[in-house]
């Protein structure tokens, strides 16, 4: 049996995708599983057990330099191989009109995607030609997605998430972390992808300075391409309490995350990363509704400022000056962390890990 995900980004999408994988591999034990993706989010998924080949397409890039030859001659390529293998069953997770026309250059008989209340966009449905009735009520994007394989029998609320971290990397990141002097401590991340989840830079600076206060923890400043400034603003703001990382990508980040007390930041990879490996999270949430995107744990905590426009999933704010953010204090975010350090139940031993699969 041969099956194509389409799931093309962002991180945190594909991060909750993860679970639909592993269900799909553990019915399927024997299939061929391919996953396709946009280039600059396929970082997390490389190198994973459970996928048998990583196709890439480079959309933006594609609209950016659209009449040059070469940029064609990249579209081509990537055509050719969606089109190298025949799938049984085809599945758009994505539900946008780029994935489904992904999807039905694929070739397969079976596209399978959302009914129109589960499409990002609307005019996406007319790719797929089996369509997916989506859980009712706010259900969170992993059970969504979940959801999807009732096309193929599956029916299951099982959250696993298969990762691959090399044995390599594993040690960077342990050798940073001793570098640093860090045994015990917080993981701060101050970016985003969009500006609306973006809480101040300095509010996270100035939550560090008390994490220190109280607990006695320090805190790791994590950041990506693009946010160096807001993460040494982190810093300068915390009155020595927070450290910078080094730059990571956001594999990299693993071993720096699962040896932490606890994680911190707004609705963008790194969050859904740290959920992901069980590590204790404090979310700040702005546009984005928490019951949707947020943590599965149900001790884990979001501070959120639902206003009238909640939750609007806009890039950039419709009016209202971000309030959503804006509005929300250090002694509120404070708090939520008090509350999970309160529930935090006692970490196993990390074991040592060879090309590591962990789920």
């Amino acid at each position: 049996m041969n099956i194509l995900v389409v799931k093309l980004g962002s991180i945190g999408d594909i991060i909750h995708t993860l679970p639909a994988l592993a269900a799909l591999r553990q019915r399927f034990p024997d299939a061929c599983i391919d996953w396709l993706v946009e280039t600059r989010s396929r970082d997390i998924l490389l190198g994973n057990p459970m996928i048998d080949d990583l196709l890439e397409v480079d959309t933006l890039l594609w609209r950016r330099r659209l009449l040059l030859p070469r940029t064609w001659k990249a579209i081509g390529g990537s055509i050719y191989r969606l089109r190298r293998r025949y799938y049984d069953v085809v599945f758009d997770f994505q539900g946008l009109i780029k994935s489904g026309v992904c999807a039905r250059l694929a070739r397969s008989s079976r596209r399978v995607g959302f009914e129109v209340e589960g499409l990002r966009e609307a005019f996406a449905g007319i790719f797929s030609n089996e369509n997916v009735a989506v859980p009712e009520g706010r259900c969170h994007i992993i059970d969504k997605n979940l959801s999807l394989l009732k096309a193929v029998g599956i029916e299951t609320g099982e959250r696993n998430f298969p990762l691959s971290v090399p044995e390599e990397m594993t040690a960077r990141g342990e050798a940073a972390l001793d570098s640093m002097g860090l045994v015990e401590y917080v993981v701060i991340n101050p970016g985003a992808g969009w500006v609306t989840k973006k809480w101040s830079p300095k509010r996270y600076g100035e939550l560090a300075h008390q994490i220190q206060s109280r607990w006695n923890l320090k805190s790791l400043v994590v950041w990506g391409p693009g946010e160096e400034g807001a993460a040494r603003t982190v810093v300068a703001n915390s009155e020595g309490a927070a450290q910078l990382a080094p730059l990571t990508s956001l594999r990299e980040t693993i071993p720096l995350l699962r040896r932490s007390r606890l994680f911190v930041g707004g609705d963008t990879g790194p969050f859904h990363l740290a959920s992901a490996l069980g590590v204790p999270v404090v979310g700040v949430f702005g546009p984005s509704d928490p019951a949707k995107n947020g943590p599965f744990d149900s001790e884990d905590e979001v501070v959120w400022k639902q206003v009238s426009c909640s939750p609007c999933y806009k890039r950039r704010c419709p009016g209202l000056g971000t309030i959503c953010l804006t509005d929300i204090e250090v002694p509120e975010v404070l708090e939520a962390v008090r509350r999970r350090l309160s529930t935090e139940k006692e970490k196993p031993p990390a074991a040592p890990v060879a090309d590591d699969a962990i789920s």
